[in-house]
């Protein structure tokens, strides 16, 4: 590994925190919907995987009621084809931040989410 390489590394793992091997599957699990609920319910040594799994909760909560809204509304429900895929690029973008140790706070979600 050459010098470069190296300092590349150190600066992206400055601000991240160590992912422990035993969270990867809680922090996967925090944003696939109701299944956030597991790992907010079971891990209680964690506060990262803690908060990804309220960021998470909060996302899909807030998904779900406006995909539900906007269905119920005639000619407006062509959103959610456009709302449904976003939601999903903001859970994989979300999924890949965790993993690599980093808070990603999504913009109203992460403002809701430490609330609770």
């Amino acid at each position: 590994m050459t010098p470069q390489d190296q300092q590349q590394q150190q600066i992206q793992s400055v601000g991240a925190e160590q992912v422990r091997e035993q969270d990867k599957i809680q922090l996967v699990l925090a944003y696939f919907g109701i299944f956030a609920l597991i790992p907010y319910l079971t891990v209680k040594d964690s506060e990262f995987v803690k908060y990804h799994a309220k960021q998470g909760l909060v996302l899909n909560v807030i998904g779900g009621v406006a995909l539900t809204i906007i269905s119920a509304i005639p000619f407006v429900n062509l959103l959610g084809c456009i709302l449904w895929p976003a939601l999903f690029v903001i859970d994989v973008l979300a999924i890949m931040k965790a993993l690599k140790g980093e808070r990603w706070n999504i913009p109203v979600v992460s403002d809701l989410a430490t609330k609770f």
